[in-house]
């Protein structure tokens, strides 16, 4: 048995203060002359030795906790295979794990982690017998090979590897070091983890199962720097297309305890800059940034943000990949027996978009042929006129918005408003409450006078200077049914009536949306259609409600194996990452190919599908978590990895003798402190027992 705390065992002079005050109490009795002795020789023949017998009793009893508690101070230990004789010099096998993430580029007081984080390694490697052997592995990056290594080839392994910005595999590495020692024929078996105790590294410790392994978790210290980093871009529209401005909004994080002041963050778009900002962050405060980009093609529209000024600059790069559809088909269905000569604006307008747009195609259909049609080849229904819905086509309009579609409803004025809301109720959508006003009256009843102005159907549709207020010729109404909203989910008015009363309501629901008009598409309804607003509203309605389930920024996280989906030719497919190309698994499935592909060699960046005629660009990024340096304490570490005894080290708070001296006092051994414990409490009630108990002092 050894000690890793030997300093510790100074508290065993504590044992002798029982002793001390036990000695300080045999004083000699004075003798006392008494009429009659009989009664005192009695009790010195019995009570007096049993006295004794207690207080040598309890005197044991306190030493021995007392001893007991100043081991457990010096962390006392037995090698691996103690019991087995000679497997105390047994060759041992030491699997070491080495966190090579962009926090270990961080300046400490030794210098460079990563490189102190070598050092330590080195220092591993003295303290080890010659015939000790090794697994080495990295966090970061690809896989090292699986080979047990002996000294020299630890040192030239350590002499290629460096700070990875690839993805961070540690849940991998860990499980992959635990099998490999678990299967090896070594006895002694020894699991060092070298890391900043960043929380994205240390938290994987949870999951593992040790079993006749030690582990030792060496801090190589926590660095203060000031880190500002991009914590995600997105947009609130899924409305992209080609000559179709949307916004990019930038959500910035300051990491640390230090104000982030002289920086900038700028976007690039399709290689152009088109836009910057100053940035200024105080401590954990996050700040949102909006761009304008325009697409001008469809396909792949890479861009990329980057920070200026940073501290830390191993993340100040994001890029980002927005997929913008080449043509968004829409299904209209019309009523089995439409009115002859009824004009449909929502025709019209279809028509001369397609004429005029490649972005918007569209099949027109009847009522009674959509329980035939294949909903899936459409990003959007148009119900348009329906004096009513068969009930058998609730369930697939439901799927179909569920999964991403997009579903827009104009009504009759012959409908069935009780067959409407059973339609709508699939969705908990509201209810039509009646009819206002006369159709084809041309009496305006109503007037269409507030918009949604911040909605995506309208996002830079009106050209107007900063603080101007918004003016258009409003629209007349005659007639409309009055709808009511329900309580739940997300939903608003595009359009509203001067009355309250919702002209366009939104409903999401799922992936998707289901937009209703409170008014239908012919003369009758409104004079709607002859606003110069109408026609650039219409035909952005249309093409937001194809927008749900295309289009959108895509990208792959690093740290997971890849996997994507998508229509491209399984035979042909290739991965180009950098100036390598790739061939990845492939396998078909429902919704198309999917692609996948380990991924452990991917830097941040761009990589592109290719199957010969399509190409695809996805964005590549490192997981956020690499950009925050907050850590774990010791006892943090010790409450997370319940049930497994881990020794962790400090190391940037020793010199290099203090260093060796407590990884080679490890012993590569299991802590028994614990024992100690557990026996020292044993003792302690042992004596209360006999305290109470052992009536001494009473004669028969």
């Amino acid at each position: 048995m050894s000690f890793l705390n030997p300093f510790f065992l100074l508290a065993l002079i504590a044992v002798g203060l029982p002793l001390v005050i036990h000695l300080l109490n045999l004083r000699k009795p004075q003798k006392v002359s008494f009429s009659s002795l009989s009664f005192f020789r009695e009790l010195k023949n019995t009570t007096i030795k049993r006295i004794r017998i207690k207080r040598y009793l309890l005197l044991i009893l306190r030493l021995l906790a007392i001893a007991c508690f100043a081991f457990v101070l010096a962390r006392p230990f037995l090698p691996p295979g103690y019991s087995s004789g000679n497997a105390v010099q047994a060759p041992a096998i030491n699997g070491i794990l080495i966190d090579n993430s962009i926090s270990m580029s961080r300046i400490g007081k030794q210098g460079p982690l990563f490189d102190y984080a070598k050092e330590i390694v080195e220092v591993i490697r003295e303290s080890a017998r010659d015939d000790d052997r090794f697994i080495i592995q990295f966090t970061n990056g690809e896989e090292t090979l699986r080979n047990i290594l002996s000294s020299t080839n630890v040192d030239r392994l350590l002499e290629e590897k460096e700070v990875s910005n690839s993805g961070n595999f540690i849940a991998s590495r860990l499980q992959m070091l635990v099998e490999a020692l678990d299967n090896s024929p070594y006895q002694n078996k020894n699991l060092f983890f070298i890391t900043d105790t960043q929380r994205s590294q240390v938290s994987p410790l949870q999951d593992i199962e040790l079993d006749n392994i030690s582990i030792t978790l060496i801090d190589v210290g926590e660095v203060e720097v000031q880190n500002t980093y991009v914590d995600g871009v997105n947009s609130s529209t899924s409305m992209m297309g080609t000559g179709i401005p949307f916004t990019v909004e930038v959500v910035l994080a300051n990491e640390g305890s230090v104000n982030a002041i002289n920086q900038f963050v700028t976007m690039e778009f399709e290689g152009e800059n088109v836009g910057q900002y100053s940035v200024s962050l105080e401590p954990n405060e996050r700040k949102t940034y909006s761009f304008e980009v325009t697409p001008a093609q469809a396909g792949s529209s890479t861009g990329r943000v980057i920070i200026e000024g940073d501290e830390f600059q191993a993340d100040n790069t994001y890029y980002f990949s927005v997929q913008i559809p080449e043509q968004r088909n829409i299904l209209l269905v019309r009523d089995t027996n439409p009115r002859d000569q009824q004009l449909s604006y929502t025709t019209t307008m279809l028509q001369a978009a397609g004429e005029n747009d490649a972005q918007l195609a569209y099949n027109e259909i009847a009522m009674d042929e959509l329980e035939g049609e294949n909903l899936s080849g459409f990003d959007a229904v148009i119900l348009d006129g329906l004096t009513g819905i068969p009930e058998y086509s609730f369930e697939r309009l439901q799927d179909f918005v569920q999964n991403g579609g997009g579903l827009i409803f104009f009504p009759s004025e012959n409908g069935n408003l009780e067959n409407y809301n059973a339609l709508f109720e699939e969705f908990n959508a509201g209810r039509f409450a009646g009819v206002i006003g006369d159709y084809a009256s041309f009496q305006s009843i109503a007037v269409a006078d507030e918009l949604l102005q911040e909605h995506p159907v309208f996002e830079a549709l009106f050209e107007q200077d900063e603080n101007e207020e918004l003016r258009i010729n409003n629209p007349s109404v005659f007639y409309y049914l009055k709808f009511l909203s329900s309580d739940t989910g997300v939903q608003f008015d595009l359009f509203a009536l001067n009355n309250g009363d919702p002209l366009i309501h939104e409903k999401r629901f799922g992936e998707g949306t289901l937009i209703i008009a409170a008014i239908g598409n012919d003369p009758g309804w409104s004079n709607f259609p002859v606003q110069p607003v109408y026609a650039p509203f219409y035909y952005r309605l249309l093409l937001y409600g194809a927008s749900s389930d295309q289009g959108g920024f895509s990208g792959h996280t690093l740290g997971q194996p890849f996997s994507w989906v998508g229509n491209i030719n399984a035979d042909g497919a290739v991965i180009e990452a950098g100036s390598d190309q790739i061939r990845p698994s492939v396998d078909v499935v429902s919704s198309g190919v999917r692609l996948r592909y380990p991924a452990e060699d991917w830097k941040p960046g761009w990589i592109t599908i290719k199957d010969g005629i399509r190409e695809v660009s996805l964005s590549v990024n490192a997981e956020k978590s690499e950009s925050l340096f907050d850590t774990f304490d010791s006892n943090t570490i010790e409450d997370l990895i319940n049930g497994v005894d881990v020794l962790q080290i400090a190391a940037a708070d020793l010199d290099g003798n203090e260093l060796q001296s407590q990884i080679a006092s490890t012993g590569f051994g299991r802590e028994i402190w614990s024992w100690f414990m557990m026996a020292g409490l044993f003792f302690l009630i042992a004596e209360s027992v006999v305290s109470r108990w052992y009536k001494a002092e009473t004669l028969d």
